[in-house]
């Protein structure tokens, strides 16, 4: 598939995960779908004259040539999508962006805050086989938590926090990174989240590389507009959709 190919797709199934979150599994029209873990679509609000650019949507799964995304409802754009009925057919642009690297035989922490954690699961799905793999996943309310048992299916260890302590335990995700990388041998670090967190980790990571799952607002979504960029340590920029999302937080000023 070409990287900036718009194609029609159809939603196959919806479902609602939590209050804000939902579920859509969709199935690309006379084309395979293949992105790799990391890579992300654009997908347009259909009827919403004043919504012009595209959602950006990382992809939580893939199955038989369908594409899942998991979606918080944050704006109208995202709001408009939330209400769409199965059937209904949607512009998608993509697959866009860089892949996250995989690894072989190496002990693996994945970090995910809210929603972040999306992406990570295709990502562990596809590492799951020959690594030994961490989740943590962080929520401010338990009744966010999503994935859970999806991960543990899949044999990862899976670690909670709660702000409200009502599951897992009691804090900020940041607060178990410590404690679980002092007991892993040269882990390897995904994390996907607010911006904030990513710093943190990548503070507490010291030496070790971690390679995060970069959000961002976009408008062409293909990077002819640097509307994503964001600063390179060494000097310019990096656009988010071209040499991103997945990027080493050593290498970008967050």
């Amino acid at each position: 598939m070409n990287p900036a190919t718009s194609i029609s797709a159809s939603i196959i199934r919806k479902t609602k995960l939590t209050s804000e979150i939902f579920s859509l599994w969709v199935k690309p029209e006379n084309t395979e779908s293949n992105p790799a873990p990391g890579q992300f679509y654009g997908i347009k609000p259909p009827d919403n004259a004043d919504l012009l650019l595209r959602r950006p949507i990382s992809v939580a799964d893939t199955k038989n040539d369908r594409l899942r995304f998991i979606i918080r409802v944050t704006g109208k754009g995202t709001a408009a999508l939330s209400r769409l009925p199965a059937g209904t057919k949607i512009d998608i642009l993509g697959p866009l962006g860089r892949p996250a690297p995989l690894v072989y035989n190496k002990n693996v922490l994945l970090c995910g805050g809210g929603v972040g954690i999306a992406p990570l699961f295709y990502l562990a799905r596809i590492l799951a086989p020959s690594n030994r793999i961490t989740t943590i996943i962080g929520v401010r309310r338990a009744e966010d938590l999503i994935l859970v048992n999806d991960f543990r299916t899949l044999g990862a260890r899976v670690l909670i926090s709660t702000e409200d302590g009502k599951k897992g335990i009691k804090g900020i995700l940041t607060d178990l990174v410590p404690r679980i990388l002092d007991k892993m041998a040269e882990p390897v670090i995904y994390a996907c989240g607010p911006r904030e967190m990513l710093k943190k980790i990548d503070e507490i990571a010291g030496n070790l590389p971690v390679w995060g799952f970069l959000e961002e607002r976009m408008g062409c979504g293909t990077g002819i507009c640097y509307c994503c960029g964001i600063r390179k340590k060494t000097g310019g920029y990096l656009r988010i959709c071209r040499e991103g999302p997945v990027v080493n937080l050593k290498e970008v000023d967050l």
